[in-house]
């Protein structure tokens, strides 16, 4: 069921309907039809993007996300639950729309919709990409470690990936369990 997103000042009020209204920020499932505009923002913010098929591939495993607004997809999340964790494969948001919050609700409410009730959730992430660690850190994300020359850059060189977590419960102990 998509989600819709009503701003009023600086409140957030959320309310679950069914998808008709113009001009509202509707956060849903990926389609098959989202998927030509999916790759193109992938290929606006990413030096070596996904191809259309990895896309089409991903909506048969993974937990796919779309944020909408005024009918256009402006941005996604690829999570992929495992067992009782879950990983973050992949988000992005059109660079016109950056620096809005949407990144902030488009993950948080994906991490919301995991059906597998994760106690950890992971990700890693270019260390010179300050913007999207500081949006991770306020979703609660912290750096546990370090992948050295992990990405690779258009030059040829590689940029070290952040390796970061968000535990999702307070129980200390259902980290450990099997």
């Amino acid at each position: 069921m998509p989600i819709f997103l009503f701003k009023f000042g600086f409140k957030l009020s959320i309310i679950c309907q069914l998808g008709f209204w113009q001009g509202v920020h509707v956060i849903r499932l990926m389609q098959e039809k989202d998927l030509d505009k999916v790759a193109e923002i992938e290929c606006l913010v990413q030096t070596h993007p996904w191809s259309k098929k990895q896309f089409q591939e991903s909506l048969l495993s993974y937990q796919c996300t779309v944020y909408e607004t005024k009918n256009q997809i402006v941005g996604f999340c690829i999570l992929q639950p495992v067992l009782d964790e879950a990983n973050l494969l992949l988000m992005a948001i059109h660079p016109s729309q950056q620096g809005k919050g949407l990144g902030y609700e488009l993950l948080d409410y994906s991490i919301q919709l995991l059906k597998n009730n994760p106690i950890q959730i992971f990700l890693e992430v270019r260390q010179s990409n300050h913007a999207a660690i500081r949006l991770y850190e306020k979703i609660d994300f912290h750096q546990i470690d370090l992948r050295k020359n992990y990405y690779p850059n258009l030059d040829g060189t590689k940029e070290h990936a952040v390796i970061m977590v968000k535990t999702c419960t307070d129980d200390f102990a259902a980290l450990f369990n099997n």
